[in-house]
């Protein structure tokens, strides 16, 4: 798994710390996990349908995988759409759900209907950045650390130096965006401490760094799927697939998280439990065939991997790699639609891929030729 449905960069719109013993050092004191989630429950349940209701359901979604609230959220962000506040919500929705696009006409008639410059600037980097754009959006960001400095402006920048592989600058600006906080609830916390972890596990490809920051993600909200998905992985590929099971088998005890089951299912095969593997890859298929009907965009990277892995459908794999490669160019896209091209036999499709990449991003060394020559 590579990145999330919800992008990190929208997920937290709203000093290197190396060994983890440090790095609990820094924890800060938040309302517990279970209190929190109760709290944003009531909320949500006490504003019914109206247009503000649309982020506490994006937020329910982003950190519980609760994928029936991004859906009721699109539904009731569709239906609102008079004032620019509306604009805003439905803008954060459709981008939630990878509809970039239409994401940016909403920001722009939300802005010629009087909303605030500096929102809309955010939301549009922040688009810039989901859809592979970060370096034409770094010179604002940076500027906007200057005159906003902050949480909002620290973070939105750090993730657009990750995008770009400026993994340390990254850090020690989710280090001051962390300590820019001055809230008890836990979501901001977590979510900043597992945008850390993504980076370096993900795209730095260091995986122990990356451990780090997904256990503070965990310390802050034990509940957060995304992250227990994350730190399963870890475990799994080295070896501590019992410790990988049971943490899986917690997360679909509260959502039945298509990705979950897909990799339980990948465990419980690789330990000899086939029918049980089996029956946990199947039930994935179906989730994800099920979500993929409902927001195609959103799901099309993740559903690509699961068809490359478990799911075993290369022609599947390379039909929603190159969907979500046209919907967000970024290098992570890029690398899943070369790695589905040559699983399902388009080898020359890889290849004028990898050019692609290479042209757009200038990555000499990734990935690996794979018989395209020098």
């Amino acid at each position: 798994m590579k990145t999330h449905p919800f992008s990190l960069v929208l997920g937290g719109l709203l000093t290197l710390v190396a060994p983890l013993a440090l790095a609990s050092e820094t924890m800060r004191a938040t309302t517990a996990g279970a209190i929190a989630i109760a709290n944003l429950d009531h909320l949500i349940a006490r504003q019914g349908s109206d247009a503000a209701v649309v982020d506490l359901l994006l937020e329910r979604a982003r950190f519980l995988g609760d994928h029936d609230a991004l859906q009721r959220a699109t539904v009731l962000a569709e239906a609102h759409s008079t004032t620019a506040a509306d604009l805003l919500h439905r803008a954060q929705a459709r981008a939630a759900a990878h509809r970039f696009t239409s994401a940016l006409a909403d920001l722009a008639a939300a802005e010629r209907m009087g909303a605030d410059t500096g929102t809309v600037a955010n939301a549009r980097a922040a688009i810039q950045i989901a859809t592979g754009h970060a370096r034409e959006a770094v010179e604002s960001l940076h500027a906007r650390t200057t005159s906003h400095p902050g949480y909002a402006s620290y973070a939105m920048l750090a993730a657009a130096y990750a995008e770009l592989g400026r993994y340390e600058e990254a850090d020690r600006l989710y280090a001051r965006a962390e300590a820019e906080l001055d809230t008890t609830s836990p979501f901001p916390h977590a979510w900043l401490s597992f945008a850390r972890g993504l980076m370096w596990s993900e795209q730095a490809g260091d995986a122990e760094r990356g451990e780090i920051f997904y256990v503070q993600a965990l310390h802050y909200l034990p509940q957060f799927a995304t992250a227990n998905i994350h730190m399963a992985e870890i475990e799994y590929a080295r070896g501590d697939h019992a410790a990988a099971a049971a943490r899986l088998r917690r997360v679909l005890a509260i959502t039945p998280e298509p990705e979950a089951l897909g990799l339980l299912g990948d465990i419980l095969v690789g330990t000899g439990e086939h029918e049980q593997g089996h029956r946990a890859i199947d039930a994935a298929r179906a989730g994800y065939e099920a979500l993929l009907r409902d927001q195609p965009l959103a799901y099309a990277d993740h559903a690509a991997e699961f068809y490359l892995g478990p799911g075993q459908d290369y022609t599947r794999a390379w039909q929603l790699a190159r969907q979500n490669l046209d919907n967000r160019p970024t290098p992570r896209a890029y690398e899943l639609a070369i790695d589905a091209a040559r699983a399902s036999g388009n080898a020359d499709t890889a290849c004028e891929l990898l050019a692609r990449d290479r042209a757009r991003y200038g990555r000499e060394a990734l990935p690996a030729n794979g018989g395209c020559g020098t």
